[in-house]
C-alpha cells in the first residue's frame, strides 16, 4: 500500500498542532510573528489613548469653568452682590436684627413698649385619673383660632381623662393652630395659640354640656400685639404694632426679645462683599493656573502610551510613573485652551467707566496681576478692596455689573469685568464641548476628538479582524508544515523497513 494512503492527514482537523513533526515550537513563533503585525494596532490604540487623556482633561477644565461660572460669576454680576448690609442692635435683650438690600445706612431707635404673646387658656386644677365624661355620650365642642378661619369639632368620649382631651385637641391642631398640653406637676391643663397678636384668640362654641365652662373651668387670655416707637422717645411718640415678634421695618428684619430701648445700627456688610469677590477671585485663580499650566507642561516624546501586553509586563508603580510622563503634555499648545486664556487675561485687565465718569479697574481697587511666569494669577490687597466697598460702592458695582446692551450682556468691551467674564466663560465653555464633548448626561459625543476616536475605534476593529484572520492563516500553514513533514516521516519509515527486509 501506498505510504501516503496509510497516512492520510486532513489540514482542516489539524488545528494549531505544535511541532509533533517538525519539532518547532509553533505556538511562539505565531505568537512572535502575530506581535510584529500587531504593531500598527497598538500604535492605533495609543493614539486612542492619547486623544482619551486630551478628553478627559479638558472636561476636567470645562468642569471648573462652569463652578466659575455658576458658583461665583452669576453672584458677581447681579447688584444685590454689592448691596449686602448688616446691623448691629446697642441692646440684643431687647432686639436683634438683619438687613435686606434695601435697608438704608442709618441709626434708628427702637423702644418696645410690648412683646407680641399668643391667646392662652388654662384649667383649673384637673387629676390625671379624673373622668370627665361620665355621661355616656360623646361630648362635642367646637375650637376655633380667632386669626384663623377655620375650626375643628372637639370629640370627648366616654370616661376619658384629661390626656384624652389634650390627644383629641392636638388632633386637631393643623386646623384650629392651637395646642394643648397637661403639667402634670401643676394638674392644669394648658392651650396656646400657634399665632400672636390682637387677632389671635382661642374661641369655644357649640358647648352644649358646658364642658369648658363647668369641667375643664378653662381661664382664657387673648392675645397682644407688640407695641413699639421708633426715633422718638418722647411721651407723645406714635406707638406702632405689629401681631408678631418678627417683622421688617424699613428694609430691617428685626426680631423683638423684650422691652426697653436699642439702637440699630445700618451700614454695608463690606466683609460679606468681601468675602464674595475674594472667593471669586480664588476660583479664576485656581482655573486661570490650571490652564496656564496645561498649555505650557512639558511634553515627553519618549514616553508614549502603554500598551497592553507592557503593562503586563511592568509593576503598577512603575506603569504610574510612565503614563505621569506619557499624560504631561497632552494640552500643550492647544488652540481652545490658548482663546480661552488670552479670553479671560484679557477681560481681567479692562477698564471701566463707572456711573460717577471715572474710570475704574480691577487694580483701582486693590486686585492686581502677580508676576508675568505666574500666568495671570490676582491678588488682593484687603484694605484697599474694603475700602473702595465701603467707600465708593457704586464704582464697585459699576466695575463687576456694568451692561451697556441689555440684549447681549457682557458682549460689549464696556461692560463690567464680571459681567464680561460670564460672557467669556460661556463662549470658553462651548469652545471646549465642541472639542472634547459635554458632561456625563450627553446623550451623543459629537464634538471633534469624540469623532476621532469613533474613526479610530473603527480602523481598530477593522485591523483586529485582518490579525485574526493573519493569526488564522499562520496556524494553516504551520498545520500544513508539520503534515509535510510527517508524510515524509511515514515515507521515509517505510522505505527504511523495505531496504532492512532486502538486506535481510
Amino acid at each position: 500500500m501506498d505510504p501516503i494512503s496509510m497516512q492520510s492527514y486532513n489540514t482542516s482537523n489539524l488545528l494549531r498542532v505544535s511541532g509533533l513533526a517538525s519539532g518547532l515550537d509553533t505556538e511562539s513563533m505565531v505568537k512572535q510573528l502575530m506581535q510584529a503585525a500587531s504593531i500598527p494596532l497598538d500604535k492605533l490604540s495609543q493614539q486612542k489613548q492619547w486623544l482619551q487623556w486630551q478628553q478627559e482633561d479638558l472636561k476636567d477644565i470645562n468642569t471648573q469653568l462652569l463652578a466659575l461660572r455658576d458658583n461665583n460669576l452669576f453672584k458677581m454680576k447681579l447688584q444685590g452682590t454689592y448691596l449686602a448690609k448688616s446691623v448691629t442692635s446697642s441692646n440684643t435683650a431687647v432686639a436683634t436684627a438683619t438687613a435686606g438690600s434695601g435697608a438704608v445706612n442709618g441709626t434708628y431707635t427702637l423702644t418696645v413698649k410690648q412683646l407680641a404673646s399668643a391667646a392662652t387658656a388654662t384649667s383649673s386644677v384637673i387629676s390625671s385619673t379624673d373622668n370627665l365624661n361620665t355621661t355616656t355620650q360623646d361630648i362635642t365642642f367646637t375650637l376655633s383660632n380667632g386669626e384663623i378661619n377655620t375650626s375643628a369639632t372637639i370629640r370627648i368620649k366616654p370616661g376619658a381623662t384629661i390626656n384624652d382631651v389634650v390627644t383629641a385637641i392636638n388632633d386637631a391642631t393643623s386646623t384650629t393652630h392651637i395646642s394643648a398640653t397637661y403639667d402634670s406637676n401643676l394638674g392644669r391643663l394648658f392651650l396656646i395659640s400657634n399665632t400672636t397678636g390682637l387677632k389671635s384668640q382661642i374661641n369655644f362654641s357649640n358647648d352644649t354640656s358646658s364642658f369648658i365652662t363647668n369641667t375643664l373651668k378653662l381661664s382664657i387670655i387673648q392675645g397682644k400685639d407688640a407695641q413699639f416707637t421708633l426715633n422718638d422717645t418722647s411721651t407723645n411718640a406714635i406707638v406702632y404694632s405689629e401681631n408678631t415678634n418678627n417683622f421688617q421695618l424699613l428694609g430691617i428684619n428685626v426680631n423683638l426679645i423684650g422691652t426697653g430701648t436699642t439702637t440699630l445700627s445700618v451700614q454695608n456688610d463690606t466683609d460679606t462683599i468681601y468675602n464674595t469677590i475674594k472667593s471669586f477671585v480664588d476660583s479664576y485663580n485656581n482655573i486661570i493656573t490650571k490652564i496656564n499650566t496645561k498649555l505650557s507642561e512639558k511634553r515627553y516624546y519618549d514616553y508614549p502610551p502603554l500598551t497592553d501586553a507592557q503593562k503586563q509586563a511592568m509593576k503598577d508603580n512603575d506603569i504610574t510613573l510612565w503614563e505621569q510622563k506619557a499624560r504631561s503634555g497632552d494640552l500643550n499648545g492647544n488652540d481652545s485652551l490658548t482663546s480661552i486664556y488670552y479670553s479671560l487675561r484679557n477681560v481681567i485687565s479692562g477698564t471701566v467707566t463707572a456711573s460717577d465718569g471715572k474710570s475704574v479697574t480691577l487694580s483701582s481697587i486693590g486686585i492686581t496681576t502677580g508676576q508675568w511666569y505666574e500666568g495671570g494669577k490676582l491678588y488682593i490687597d484687603e484694605t484697599k478692596l474694603k475700602d473702595a466697598i465701603q467707600n465708593n460702592p457704586q464704582e464697585v458695582i459699576d466695575l463687576f455689573t456694568k451692561v451697556t446692551d441689555s440684549t447681549k450682556p457682557g458682549a460689549n468691551s464696556t461692560d463690567g469685568i464680571a459681567s464680561r467674564l460670564y460672557y467669556a466663560v460661556n463662549k470658553g465653555i462651548d469652545l471646549i464641548t465642541n472639542e472634547a464633548g459635554g458632561g456625563q448626561y450627553q446623550l451623543y459625543d459629537n464634538s471633534f476628538i469624540g469623532q476621532q476616536i469613533r474613526e479610530l475605534d473603527q480602523r481598530m476593529a477593522d485591523m483586529q479582524d485582518h490579525l485574526n484572520t493573519l493569526e488564522q492563516q499562520y496556524y494553516a500553514q504551520f498545520t500544513q508544515l508539520e503534515t509535510y513533514i510527517g508524510q515524509m516521516n511515514s515515507q521515509s519509515q517505510w522505505l527504511s523497513r523495505q531496504l532492512g527486509g532486502t538486506s535481510g
